[in-house]
């Protein structure tokens, strides 16, 4: 009975936030200013190491041992972007600066694949779907390092809800998605 009761209460929730989403929409909210920013991408320049854990389940867990390495533009204008996992596998990627008054950067892979990176409050994050599987990568540079947060999910919906009319209100549909796999590092500013 327990379960049920936690499920009318996520319930609620949900449904409380898609009616404040609403009631708030012309609302302008204050800025809050933050004395921890680092300029980016200037700020990020360097090289950082740590381990990598991928969760693909509650108990299935590889550890492996990751690199970064941000370095000055290339006479190009590339930051080069250097991910190493373990000792053999290099991957050489370079950050292109697009837009960096709206935050808006490329990852380019210099093999036709060109990700597109968002930068906000010390976070660069990019969002792409591959075979099947959506990608959430999320960069943030903290006080010593780079924490990286990898989130993997199954591009076809899990669960369908909503939809439906509920006490004068119309729901909208809600896909949630399956999680395949969660990775995190936590790399620390080695130079």
């Amino acid at each position: 009975m327990p379960r049920f009761y936690l499920f009318i209460i996520l319930s609620i929730l949900l449904f409380h936030a898609c009616k404040i989403g609403d009631k708030t929409a012309g609302l302008t909210l204050p800025v809050i200013e933050r004395n921890d920013v680092f300029d980016f991408p200037l700020d990020w320049i360097g090289i950082y190491e740590g381990d990598l854990i991928i969760y693909r389940g509650p108990t299935d867990t590889t550890q492996i041992e990751m690199k970064l390495q941000i370095a000055n533009p290339d006479k190009e204008g590339f930051y080069p972007w250097i991910m190493i996992y373990g000792e053999n596998d290099i991957r050489n990627y370079g950050l292109e600066s697009i837009d960096p008054e709206r935050g808006y950067y490329v990852l380019d892979e210099f093999n036709s694949i060109k990700l597109d990176a968002y930068h906000r409050h010390n976070h660069l994050v990019s969002k792409f779907s591959v075979k099947g599987t959506d990608l959430t990568v999320d960069y943030e540079r903290v006080q010593g390092g780079i924490d990286i947060l990898f989130y993997v999910s199954i591009q076809k919906p899990g669960n369908i809800t909503g939809g439906e009319i509920f006490e004068s209100d119309t729901i909208p549909v809600v896909s949630s998605y399956q999680l395949a796999a969660f990775q995190k590092a936590s790399l620390k500013k080695i130079k």
